[in-house]
């Protein structure tokens, strides 16, 4: 069973104090797994996310503050986990960051490297310094990717590229790390109901999308990571896991007329398309 084979194995989560990270701390913890979760800028007070888990009945994770832009903060990352359980089993790469774009004249090569940095390249600095620290790549590496990687969503004219990127580099990854026993993939989740969603959508676009049954419970894509680092999907390496619903697969027709949707589906719907499915 599923709980069996996660039962006290290390899983890291970047990101994962609030949003599509903690519901994915959750599920691993649900399943006996050793939950690390790191933050950064005082996102989140230490102290209510362990409550949190404890209310459910679930051990308390590990958080720890840590700037996984910053390779050297990630060796230090890597240290405290190998100081408290030896080695690192999961490793869920999920911080993004990118400028939201208006024109043309946002579009600064600063500022596309920067998206570079905190949505494309930690997923490999934390690869490398789990090696380099505990002296074992993870088991499993999954990195969160973002829908926007190949379709066009208002003002993601950077997050789309870097997650692109995200997601060629983990087809790679995969198989330079098979000899190493590693399982390395991605998973684009649907629309969720997040801090920086509403920052960067509206509040009236979030409103609107899970009024008309389009945001996507952060359970479901934690589940599908909880699934891949099981053992029982192990065949399944190198992929870009899309978990939304299947609302990907809809067309802009049938959003408009609403012909060949599910009937609670209302018609005539017309919704912003700008998304941000980070914590």
């Amino acid at each position: 069973m599923v709980i069996n084979t996660l039962k006290d194995k290390s899983v890291l989560v970047t990101g994962g104090t609030r949003g599509l990270g903690k519901a994915i701390g959750l599920e691993f913890a649900r399943v006996g797994a050793k939950v690390f979760l790191t933050h950064k800028w005082n996102s989140v007070r230490e102290s209510d996310l362990v409550t949190e888990f404890l209310i459910q009945d679930l051990p308390p994770p590990y958080v720890i503050e840590s700037d996984v832009s910053d390779p050297e903060a990630i060796r230090a990352l890597m240290a405290a986990i190998k100081e408290n359980v030896g080695s690192i089993d999961v490793v869920i790469s999920n911080v993004s960051f990118a400028k939201i774009i208006s024109d043309i004249w946002d579009y600064k090569r600063s500022s596309f490297e920067l998206s570079l940095q905190y949505s494309t390249w930690p997923f490999v600095d934390l690869l490398q310094a789990a090696h380099a620290v505990t002296g074992l790549f993870p088991r499993y590496a999954i990195s969160i990717s973002s829908q926007a990687a190949d379709s066009y969503y208002n003002g993601y004219d950077f997050s789309g590229p870097s997650k692109a990127a995200l997601e060629s580099l983990c087809r790679y990854l995969a198989l330079q790390l098979k000899s190493h026993g590693v399982r390395v993939n991605a998973i684009r989740p649907g629309f969720l109901d997040t801090k920086s969603s509403r920052a960067s959508c509206g509040e009236h676009v979030i409103d609107s999308l899970k009024e008309n049954g389009l945001l996507l419970d952060p359970q479901g894509a934690a589940r599908v990571c909880v699934a891949l680092c099981s053992g029982w999907m192990d065949a399944v390496t190198g992929q870009v896991i899309v978990a939304d619903e299947g609302w990907s697969l809809v067309s802009p027709v049938a959003y408009l007329t609403g012909e060949g949707l599910p009937d609670e589906f209302p018609e005539n719907t017309v919704v912003d398309s700008r998304i941000d499915n980070q914590s």
